[in-house]
């Protein structure tokens, strides 16, 4: 039997390459063929009518369609946005997993995700990552860093899938604390830490209702920093997000996106409207959704009541 030569393995690699990289260009501008209806995929090709068969076969493909998907832009870098006209999911946001790169030789974040075609209606939000959460990680990265995160305690809310507490515990973060009011969501949130190689006992996760009381147990304070990612796309939520950044009295890093006309002036009105001081950022991000439709809000520590007076003895 004849071995490989090492000619004949560099071509076979280079030719995986090739494919690799022609099969993402090709996958990139997809944006809601995940459930590969037959009239998604008429769209797509912008015809009247596909046969079965066509239809049989790109399910059948869904195996090397998702890890490929994972690693396009679209996913990424959070290029298109989570909905289309008719309210379609981001193939995006329904990947079992989804593959964020990191700056320089950093070897990339695998987050898992349990948002499925079945069940996306019925799954908390926080089972997949959203554009906002793809730049909050973007900006820990490229313009916080090391030198910023090293030594902070840090509390997380909405964690979801844990993408900002995994990256700022990788970023040298002393305390990682993952709040969410899902149970399940908080299991995912640990899985994906453990399985990113977050440094052990630094992320930890708790459960958390926003409320305006005062935080207690593992939510206390003192927190150097709090994040959040895509917390406001629900407006009715607005009134419990700032009684609870108030209660934590800690700067806070947030990013918002713009789903609905003017959703983020209203938010800026309502942040001043509620005491709250901020300076906004851009996302960071290079082009599409991301940039265009997200923005980091860092939010100064509150100081509009006076500090809780300490017990003697």
């Amino acid at each position: 039997m004849r071995l490989p030569t090492s000619t004949t393995v560099a071509s076979a690699a280079a030719a995986a390459v090739v494919f690799t990289a022609a099969s993402i260009q090709t996958l990139n501008p997809i944006f809601g063929i995940y459930d590969q209806t037959a009239d998604e995929l008429a769209d797509l090709f912008n015809v009247d009518d596909v046969p079965p068969p066509v239809v049989a076969a790109v399910r059948a493909l869904r195996p090397v369609y998702n890890p490929l998907k994972a690693l396009t832009p679209s996913c990424t870098d959070g290029l298109f946005p989570e909905f289309n006209d008719d309210l379609d999911m981001n193939d995006c946001l329904l990947l079992p997993r989804r593959v964020l790169w990191r700056g320089g030789t950093q070897p990339p974040l695998v987050i898992r995700q349990t948002m499925g075609i079945g069940s996306m209606w019925e799954q908390s939000t926080g089972s997949t990552v959203w554009g906002g959460g793809l730049a909050l990680a973007r900006y820990m990265e490229a313009e916080l860093g090391p030198s910023y995160f090293e030594g902070k305690r840090t509390i997380e809310l909405g964690a979801g899938t844990g993408l900002a507490s995994i990256t700022a515990a990788k970023l040298g973060a002393a305390t990682v604390l993952a709040t969410d009011r899902d149970a399940a969501v908080l299991e995912l949130t640990a899985e994906n830490a453990r399985g990113n190689g977050a440094p052990a006992g630094v992320v930890q996760t708790a459960e958390l209702n926003w409320s305006g009381d005062a935080p207690t147990g593992a939510v206390a304070p003192p927190w150097d920093l709090v994040l959040g990612a895509d917390l406001t796309y629900n407006r009715e939520a607005w009134p419990a997000l700032v009684a609870q950044l108030k209660a934590l009295r800690a700067p806070a890093l947030l990013s918002a996106s713009e789903r609905r006309p003017n959703e983020l002036d209203n938010l800026r009105k309502y942040l001043t409207d509620n005491g709250l001081r901020y300076d906004e950022r851009g996302s960071g991000m290079a082009r599409g959704y991301a940039k265009e439709k997200v923005r980091l809000f860092w939010i100064a520590r509150y100081e509009g009541a006076a500090e809780p007076a300490k017990s003697k003895g």
